[in-house]
């Protein structure tokens, strides 16, 4: 038995039995949701599926999940959860009931599943929780993970709690991959083979369109309409500092032309990330922003509405080790994507939008500042590379229907 799964299986219990005394010691907004954190959540008859998405980005990837499992099977019932408050508040626009996933301890887990007594779990991308799928193996409860998503560090993670976890791994009902790479990462933790298939992103039927009208977009947002936008999208620590100087790069009339809105992937990075701009010569405002400077928007569910008022978007979390976020939210409205080098979580979109010359890869440095500098000044290069990203994105739709396809092939669906 493998140390780590061992300590994990002896320090679970003893999170669950202290949580609810350190509700006292949680903020204000995060006592409100406890009881949920618990397992304390009730759903009068039980559900027919018990959908998780981790957060924000997930909980996009759910509404054409529903919908298409409706379709298959009108009426039925469903409860959500997220891990994150953002995430649960972008689930409760789906309409079913939602709730905080309960913490991964054998009391909250069996508190919560005799509570909402689903007869199916559908997990979206990457959620293994042990005791979540131990209780699930006890009551014999089929569990699929849809659009399924493995980065290398997370095998080699899940590879440390040994046979075990490839245990039950292997006895997952399905596993519907993104990508061709996810789905070599899942077969190598133990994923069954037989159940274990591509159908695609789900996110891709989720995203937004381009907006009918882009300089309509940037007048209701508050900008010049008459001047192009580029979007700093998902900004992680260290970015902000390398995007500045790559802009200051630029000759002065390429600056004065382009209106820049950079947005953080975090809220609580935001301090941190506008030292870095300022630090390197950039003016930062909310609003009113000083010639050459940015605005800085670190509202949380913002950066969509941006990227359909941009002609040009950076994806962040990619010039340093972060694995890169979704480069097909800017694709699918129309602007043009760059991109640092490190996506390994993105792979298979960006080798899609690289194959059909939809997205632009740099690495920090004299490089990102030479790429940023072609797309700000050739219009027609930076044109036609918004054409391919969203020719790609478009042609990603329809994996929500290609998984609950599977699903109904391999009679989990309908419950």
């Amino acid at each position: 038995m493998s140390l780590l799964w061992s300590a994990y299986r002896m320090f679970a219990p003893v999170l669950g039995g202290i949580a609810p005394a350190a509700e006292m010691f949680a903020s204000p907004l995060e006592r409100a949701v406890w009881r949920e954190r618990l397992g304390s959540v009730s759903a009068v008859g039980g559900c027919d599926a018990w959908v998780h998405a981790a957060s924000l980005g997930e909980a996009s990837a759910v509404p054409p999940f529903l919908r298409e499992l409706e379709a298959v099977h009108p009426g039925s019932r469903y409860w959500l959860t997220a891990t994150t408050r953002t995430g649960r508040s972008a689930l409760a626009a789906a309409g079913p009931p939602v709730s905080l996933a309960p913490i991964d301890s054998p009391q909250a887990t069996r508190r919560f599943l005799a509570g909402v007594a689903p007869r199916r779990v559908f997990l979206i991308e990457t959620e293994l929780w042990p005791h979540w799928l131990l209780r699930a193996r006890e009551l014999r409860l089929p569990v699929a993970v849809v659009s399924a998503r493995l980065s290398e560090r997370s095998v080699r993670r899940y590879r440390g709690l040994g046979a075990e976890l490839r245990g039950l791994v292997a006895g997952l009902a399905a596993v519907l991959c993104k990508g061709d790479e996810d789905q070599r990462r899942w077969l190598a933790i133990g994923a069954p083979a037989q159940r274990t298939r591509v159908v695609g992103n789900l996110k891709s039927d989720g995203l937004p369109e381009p907006a009918p009208d882009r300089a309509a977009a940037r007048a209701g947002a508050g900008l010049d309409p008459a001047r192009p936008l580029l979007v700093l999208g998902s900004l992680r620590p260290g970015e902000a500092r390398m995007l500045a100087r790559a802009w200051l790069a630029q000759p002065d009339d390429v600056r004065a032309r382009w209106q820049v809105v950079a947005v953080p992937r975090h809220p609580h990075a935001s301090r941190e990330l506008r030292a870095e701009a300022v630090g390197a010569g950039v003016p930062i405002a909310p609003d009113a922003v000083p010639a050459g400077g940015w605005r800085w928007d670190d509202r949380m569910g913002v950066l969509v509405g941006w990227y359909r008022a941009a002609e040009l978007a950076f994806v962040g979390g990619s010039l340093a080790a972060f694995g890169g976020h979704n480069p097909l939210e800017p694709a699918a409205c129309g602007a043009a994507v760059l991109m640092g080098p490190h996506h390994a979580s993105q792979r298979d979109s960006v080798r899609a939008l690289d194959a059909a010359g939809g997205i632009v890869l740099a690495a920090g440095g004299e490089p990102l500042a030479a790429a940023l500098g072609g797309l700000l000044r050739d219009d027609a290069r930076r044109t036609g590379r918004a054409r391919s990203a969203l020719a790609v994105a478009r042609a990603g739709r329809g994996s929500a229907a290609r998984a609950v396809a599977a699903l109904v092939e391999m009679g989990l669906w309908p419950a």
